[in-house]
């Protein structure tokens, strides 16, 4: 018998192959996210932030249930997001056009301006973990990626 710990990415008999894919995904996202959340720091925006500042730009005037559905954040972590954004200036809630009792959430034109930065620290984070993980790598798992969640989206491409 093996005195060896197991660890992700070795083959067990106790976990099934798609199970251990699972893990082995979960920590590859942790370890990626926490590279982009390091290099985030310089502009102190945090990882979640980042995101909804970037969903905000791609949604035309989202609702918080919205903005929820994009981001796949639960709804008490996306208010205490957006509410930080708001402090700093760089969102604001308005109610809706059509419907004033839904709340609609904008990026001001200081969010607009601090996004654009924050873009530039992701591509500088993102160039530099390409060259580690070499760019035929990050290219075939985005295109396995993908492939798996329009599979099991039922068929619907997934956003670039």
């Amino acid at each position: 018998m093996d005195d060896q710990p197991q660890g992700i990415g070795q083959r067990t008999e106790s976990i099934a192959p798609l199970a251990e894919l699972i893990l082995t995904l979960s920590d590859l996202e942790r370890r990626l996210t926490l590279g982009l959340t390091m290099a985030l720091s310089e502009e102190n925006v945090t990882f979640d932030q980042w995101r909804i500042m970037e969903a905000l730009v791609g949604l035309d005037r989202p609702t918080m249930g919205e903005l929820a559905e994009a981001s796949g954040m639960p709804n008490a972590s996306l208010s205490r997001t957006v509410d930080s954004l708001e402090d700093g200036a760089f969102a604001f809630r308005l109610p809706g056009v059509a419907d004033r009792r839904r709340i609609t959430v904008h990026l001001s034109d200081r969010g607009v301006e601090r996004l654009a930065r924050v873009r530039d620290i992701v591509a500088s984070w993102e160039k530099a973990t390409v060259m580690m993980l070499g760019n035929d790598a990050v290219v075939a798992l985005d295109g396995a990626a993908r492939s798996a969640a329009q599979v099991l989206d039922g068929g619907k491409s997934l956003p670039r």
